[in-house]
């Protein structure tokens, strides 16, 4: 079984579970994963629960990444971050990265770029999901040149001091590194 978006969703009980196996034990354990999760999903046999994962952060880094990227261009062109983030969610650029957690302190509360980008998702995990999503990729022959770059990004994050830090860090990462 593989879960998804991290310590608060955890704690609020928001958690989604994306799980492979046999399908009659998945029936016997879901009761106890809905008392965790407002999501469970089969997926079908060993292993498809964490492709599902796998899958999913791919998308959710690269996601995070246009958000970082297009917010920091917004500020650079003196638009307000929350301005900005406000049409953002309301025009066809939404997505989770923007409108639940978006990556730019100030803008929202309760997520970790309110918090010194503490808690949430660390940026070591998403670089190790998106290694499994690269070796995927590499043993089904799929290009995923994103998912390809957005693996280096996080390496890169991990390597410059970034790695106990939530993943939407990225957008601090970025904003430093246009400075060298």
């Amino acid at each position: 079984c593989c879960l998804d978006s991290g310590v608060g969703a955890a704690r609020a009980g928001n958690l989604t579970f994306m799980v492979g196996g046999v399908e009659q034990e998945f029936d016997a354990a879901k009761e106890l994963l809905i008392c965790m999760g407002s999501n469970v999903v089969y997926c079908g046999e060993v292993g498809t629960g964490q492709a599902a994962k796998i899958c999913n952060n791919m998308l959710l880094a690269i996601s995070m990444i246009g958000t970082a990227e297009t917010m920091n261009l917004g500020i650079r062109l003196g638009l307000d971050p929350k301005l900005l983030a406000k049409i953002l969610n309301m025009s066809s650029g939404r997505c989770w990265s923007s409108d639940t957690y978006n990556p730019v302190p100030g803008v929202m509360e309760g997520v970790p770029s309110a918090n010194n980008y503490q808690g949430g998702f660390g940026t070591t995990l998403m670089a190790k999901d998106l290694g499994l999503a690269q070796i995927s990729a590499t043993n089904t022959k799929t290009p995923v040149p994103l998912g390809s770059q957005a693996h280096q990004i996080y390496r890169m994050m991990c390597a410059k001091g970034y790695a106990l830090k939530d993943f939407s860090v990225v957008f601090q990462f970025l904003r430093e590194e246009e400075s060298l």
